[in-house]
C-alpha cells in the first residue's frame, strides 16, 4: 500500500490563529478519513469488476482506519482472511494449497483441487465447503460402502481426482481433479486504484472538510 504525506501542514498550522490551529486537525481528520472510505469503496468496486461473481465476503475484503485529530492518519487494507488468497492475485504467482487441499493430500504431497464435471457448485461459482466436508467425512470412514474414492480409476483414461460412486456402484462420476500447480497473473491492482483514487479525491475533501470546520 502507497503511503501519502501531507507536506507542509506544519508550516500552515503555525501560520493559523488560535482558531485555526483547533480546526485545523478536525479537518484533516475528516478528509484524510473521508478520502479512506472512497479508496476501499473504489476498491471493492474493483474486485467486482475483475472477479467472476465475488462472494460478499471477498467484496468486503477491504478495510479502513479512520484517522483521529491525534494521529493525523488512516490505513486502507486488505483484512487479513481474504489477504490470504488474494496476495497471489495482486502479485501474480503460485497459488498456496488451501487446508482442504492439504487435508485430501493424507500426509502427501498436496494437489490444487479443481471441480470436475459431476460436482454441483455454488452461486458464486465455487465448491460448497458442506460438500467438500461430506466428501472428506466419507474418505476418511473405514466403510466397505464408501460413496466417495480418490485416486485414478481403474481402466479408464480419468484424470486422478475424487470421483463419487452412482448407480448401485456401475458408474463413477468425478467430483474433483487434481492439478500440481496453479499460476496467476496479477489482476488485482490494489496499489495502483488506491492511488488514481487519492489522487482524485484528497485535494478537494481537504477543501471541504476544512470550509466545513470555519463554518462550525
Amino acid at each position: 500500500m502507497p503511503t501519502i504525506e501531507l507536506q507542509g501542514l506544519s508550516q500552515l498550522m503555525a501560520r493559523l490563529d488560535d482558531a485555526g490551529k483547533r480546526q485545523m486537525p478536525f479537518a484533516v481528520a475528516k478528509a484524510l478519513t473521508q478520502t479512506a472510505r472512497q479508496t476501499a469503496a473504489a476498491e471493492s468496486a474493483h474486485i467486482k469488476a475483475i472477479f467472476d461473481r465475488p462472494t460478499p465476503f471477498t467484496q468486503r475484503a477491504v478495510g479502513v482506519t479512520a484517522a483521529t485529530k491525534a494521529t493525523l492518519s488512516t490505513r486502507i487494507f486488505v483484512k487479513d482472511i481474504q489477504a490470504k488468497y488474494l496476495m497471489e492475485e495482486a502479485t501474480g504467482g503460485r497459488r498456496a494449497f488451501k487446508t482442504f487441499e492439504e487435508k485430501f493430500a493424507d500426509s502427501g504431497t498436496p494437489q490444487i483441487a479443481l471441480p470436475g464435471a459431476g460436482m454441483q457448485l455454488n452461486q458464486y461459482g465455487n465448491m460448497s465447503k458442506a460438500k467438500i466436508m461430506r466428501i472428506a467425512k466419507d474418505l476418511n470412514t473405514n466403510a466397505s460402502s464408501k460413496r466417495f474414492f480418490k485416486g485414478t480409476p481403474k481402466g479408464q483414461k480419468l484424470p486422478a481426482g475424487i470421483y463419487a460412486r452412482t448407480n448401485d456402484n456401475r458408474h463413477i462420476t468425478p467430483l474433483i481433479r487434481f492439478a500440481t500447480d496453479a499460476v496467476y497473473k496479477k489482476r488485482f491492482e490494489f496499489s495502483a486504484i488506491a492511488m488514481e483514487t487519492i489522487t482524485a479525491n484528497l485535494e478537494a475533501n481537504l477543501i471541504s472538510a476544512w470550509e466545513a470546520a470555519l463554518r462550525s
